[in-house]
């Protein structure tokens, strides 16, 4: 989606510093962990107020790290959490499902929806009509710059239906969404960043944790449910979004569930983090301060 005029835009784009090739990932991974970033475009001033430092760059994010389907796809801050974490399955094609790690969730458009505009959520594995779910990722001019097509998503003038995000928006939170492709860049291209850390509930986690409600109303506690595996003492840590601890307390926990009640300093509205730390594993997740 172009702005008829982009200009101001393009010149905002260059003050940024994003004059440089950015480095190219090299040949995707089958099965690799990979964080999808948008090229070119950080975080703006309209951030703070979700507590997302203004100049974050800014990552595809399932709403809330949630694991059900349906739940929608957007952009958020690079917060280093699981919401932000993706499994490139290759397909017999050369195409690619995304799944979000940790979940037996994957990448779609709503309704399996081919229409210039559809948004993202997530949703089970499909096996007929999976072509909603096949994503073709090609670097055209190998400088890291990856854009990710729908498969067989050509409109009526034969032109290719690609992610992005409308208006090139620095917004967190604005949706990602299917559009022609046009070869805008700060909309359509994205950066891919390899990583193998997995901070979310997986199947074979020493811990699981659980944090509600959220969002939180001002005064009111924060729940936590943590199932372990093992028994013994672990610190409970309440990080915010540029990685200050504001809140942090010792726990003993029990095999099997742990349900606590977290009685904190009342918090500044925003995204944060909830870490759990039993020896040298570390679990978190993440809750909404109203």
């Amino acid at each position: 989606m172009k702005k008829n005029v982009l200009l101001g835009a393009l010149a905002a784009f260059a003050s940024l510093g994003f004059s440089h090739l950015a480095n190219a990932q090299g040949a995707i991974v089958n099965g690799g962990t990979y964080k999808i970033t948008r090229y070119g475009t950080v975080a703006d001033g309209s951030a703070a107020a979700f507590g997302v430092p203004a100049g974050t760059p800014l990552c595809m994010d399932v709403d809330l790290d949630a694991s059900t389907a349906g739940a929608s796809i957007g952009q958020w801050g690079d917060n280093g959490i699981n919401a932000q974490r993706f499994v490139f399955e290759r397909q017999t094609d050369g195409s690619y499902k995304l799944r979000h790690l940790g979940t037996t969730m994957y990448v779609q458009t709503v309704g399996l929806a081919k229409v210039a505009g559809t948004q993202l959520e997530q949703n089970v594995l499909l096996n007929a009509n999976d072509d909603a779910q096949r994503f073709l990722i090609t670097d055209p001019g190998n400088n890291g710059r990856y854009k990710f097509t729908l498969k067989n998503s050509a409109n009526a003038g034969g032109v290719s239906q690609v992610l992005e995000v409308g208006f090139a928006s620095p917004a967190p939170g604005a949706r990602i969404i299917l559009w022609d492709d046009n070869g805008f860049e700060p909309a359509q291209r994205w950066e891919l960043t390899r990583t193998v850390l997995a901070t979310k509930n997986a199947a074979d986690a020493l811990v699981w944790l659980q944090a509600y409600p959220s969002p939180l109303a001002p005064g009111q506690s924060l729940n936590l449910k943590i199932e372990a595996k093992r028994r013994g003492e672990a610190k409970l840590e309440v990080v915010d979004m540029i990685g200050r601890s504001v809140h942090s307390q010792q726990v003993e926990l029990q095999v099997g569930g742990n349900p606590f009640k977290l009685h904190h300093t009342p918090l500044a509205p925003g995204l944060y983090l909830v870490r759990l730390h039993q020896g040298d594993f570390v679990q978190q997740t993440q809750f909404v301060q109203q």
